[in-house]
């Protein structure tokens, strides 16, 4: 017989909050604690020159070295031509290079440029600390359920 699981312990609200129907919205609250972890984001990447958007493609590409810009697209769930501006910017400041896909030749490879992995260990650093203090409040159980959850949302 399975171990019965506790309910979660739900912080009270918040004296004087106010009240509305968006207080029990799933997609409101991902999107409040969205930009929260954009703040977290912010002030732990300050002087990595990186934004969100920028960090998640690049760590792709240190991940997979040699994937395709569409590919990142793809897994982003963003436009091609988004994911072009940022890896651009990724090459301007010499973290990523290119290299021509020999079996499509029009279709680029990228790879990490070895400053662009010694600036990835700071870079993982600091993702590794925005998440810990963005999931400060969960235990490590409750971590796991909540990317279990989210990862069902997305269907991954």
């Amino acid at each position: 017989m399975p171990k019965p699981v506790p309910e979660p312990e739900i912080a009270p609200p918040r004296e004087n909050a106010i009240t509305s129907s968006l207080a029990e919205s799933p997609a409101f609250l991902v999107r409040l604690a969205q930009l929260r972890s954009f703040d977290e984001f912010h002030r732990n990447f300050a002087g990595l020159g990186v934004t969100p958007a920028g960090f998640s493609v690049f760590a792709l590409i240190v991940a997979n070295p040699g994937i395709r810009p569409g590919a990142i697209a793809e897994e982003l769930r963003v436009k091609p031509s988004n994911v072009a501006v940022l890896v651009n910017g990724l090459v301007a400041a010499g973290l990523v290079r290119r290299e021509a896909d020999q079996a499509e030749l029009r279709a680029s490879l990228l790879h990490p440029t070895p400053a662009g992995s010694r600036i990835w260990r700071e870079m993982d650093r600091a993702h590794r600390e925005t998440d810990a203090g963005f999931a400060a409040a969960l235990t490590p159980a409750e971590r796991g359920q909540f990317v279990m959850l989210l990862r069902k949302l997305l269907h991954r």
